[in-house]
């Protein structure tokens, strides 16, 4: 019976720790703005709060912090790229003395400051790209002409749905692809291609119940996969 008391309490303990890191990733979450053609939102977000420097367990880099600071990390996933089946982006929020004292973000597999990034209370505004969802604190991030078409219109445009199944280094052996199924989703993709605006009108605020341990989106995301792979085989899937 004494040992049933002590799970019990340890059970109790973890639930109470668990709500406040929860609670915790939601007041610093970053809110999204979107193209106002923008076909793909996010539909779970896995988070890990860092109190001391350390590798993500979901991004290949280390997180340094200074004393006393905390960073939370937001590994943002789609379903859907423009040009592929599933996208995951990043998003680190530095918080000290509960005010945000930076913001990183992911770009195609790097990541930038988001210097300049507006504050919304606790929450950073940022911006994602049409279609492919990489970052920026500023749409003026998206405007230069010499690499504007190639860079953000051409992935929504003429090549869209040309990555077939993504599989990140991470994934391997979890995910698997042949060119039958990579055909089946670049099919399925160019139903949504578009011009995108640029006119961010969409903003995103997540809703609590898809923010989810990184462990359990991990775990997750295959399965996602899986299931949307075995849809597009059974023509289940409509625009």
């Amino acid at each position: 019976m004494k040992l049933f008391f002590i799970l019990l309490i340890l059970l109790l303990m973890n639930i109470t720790l668990g709500k406040e890191e929860l609670d915790l990733v939601l007041k610093y979450a970053p809110i999204i703005r979107f193209d106002e053609k923008e076909p793909f939102f996010p539909v779970r977000i896995g988070y890990t709060v860092f109190k001391n420097s350390g590798k993500s367990p979901s991004f290949p880099r280390e997180i340094k912090l200074s004393q006393n600071e905390i960073a939370i990390e937001y590994a943002i996933y789609w379903d859907w790229d423009i040009q592929h089946l599933y996208e995951l982006e990043h998003v680190w929020v530095y918080v000290k003395n509960e005010k945000i004292t930076r913001v990183e973000a992911s770009w195609h597999g790097d990541y930038n400051d988001m210097k300049g990034a507006k504050i919304a209370g606790t929450h950073p505004i940022l911006y994602s790209q049409p279609g492919k969802h990489a970052f920026a604190p500023s749409p003026s991030w998206f405007q230069p002409l010499f690499f504007k078409y190639e860079r953000f219109i051409a992935p929504c445009k003429d090549k869209a749905g040309s990555g077939g199944i993504l599989i990140k280094d991470m994934f391997y052996g979890l995910i698997s692809k042949n060119p039958e199924d990579d055909k089946l989703v670049e099919n399925y993709l160019k139903k949504f291609s578009f011009t995108p605006t640029f006119n961010f009108t969409k903003e995103f605020i997540a809703d609590k119940e898809i923010y989810v341990p990184w462990k359990d989106l991990f775990e997750e995301i295959p399965k996602r996969v899986k299931s949307w792979i075995e849809k597009l085989r059974r023509g289940e899937v409509e625009k």
